[in-house]
């Protein structure tokens, strides 16, 4: 009897075992960090901090807990963060927690609640919403060929966009292209959407514009 109860134990954490392969998993990434916050664009200009964290998954998406004190907790709600990574990403975005934490990815919002002690995922489809401040401090704007951008040039439209970018800048690019799957929703709207380039030679501007498939003007 003795042995029969050890080997149906031995059983019970071998199936639990497989059945949750991957609810403790440690893993360390580095993030770029400024004021003690994890910051996605532009990250070559701030220093690098390795943060360790916990990977979860559910639904074959992948998410982390990233003790972000180093103190070994990975839950504690306005200090550590979680993050969803896309597979060709190295390293999850990241969003503070908080007793109900939201974040928007690859067109998925994914949400978490402290309730489940935030190893229960949730999806819903990302509906962004248009929030776009009006730019008239901005204008008149010089650009290089000696010619100005003025509010006259945009009076077909109910909101323009003045978009700063470079080839160089990898966030910039993806917003580009972004853009460009979605333009036909922009002009739908009467909202116009204007790339400046800087930093960088009409020449790269040209190349990234054939590359990538976009048919933005040229503005330096």
């Amino acid at each position: 009897m003795k042995k029969a109860l050890i080997i149906l134990f031995i059983f019970f954490i071998c199936f639990y075992s497989c059945k949750n392969p991957e609810q403790n998993i440690t893993v360390n990434f580095e993030f770029a960090v400024y004021d003690n916050e994890p910051i996605f664009v532009d990250e070559y200009l701030y220093k690098k901090e390795i943060k360790n964290g916990i990977r979860l998954s559910e639904n074959q998406t992948e998410w982390y807990l990233i003790d972000w004190n180093g103190n070994g907790i990975y839950n504690e709600t306005g200090i550590d963060y979680y993050g969803v990574k896309s597979p060709f990403k190295r390293r999850p975005i990241l969003s503070l927690l908080g007793e109900n934490s939201t974040l928007n990815h690859n067109e998925i919002s994914y949400s978490i609640k402290s309730n489940s002690e935030y190893r229960k995922l949730n999806e819903t489809i990302f509906e962004p919403q248009n929030r776009i401040s009006y730019i008239s401090s901005f204008i008149p704007i010089e650009l290089s060929d000696g010619n100005t951008l003025i509010s006259d040039n945009f009076i077909n439209y109910d909101k323009t966009i003045i978009y700063y970018w470079a080839t160089w800048c990898a966030p910039c690019v993806e917003k580009l292209e972004q853009v460009e799957l979605n333009r036909k929703q922009l002009e739908s709207k009467k909202i116009n959407f204007v790339p400046i380039y800087y930093g960088c030679t009409y020449g790269d501007v040209i190349k990234l514009n054939e590359k990538k498939g976009l048919n933005f003007n040229t503005i330096e």
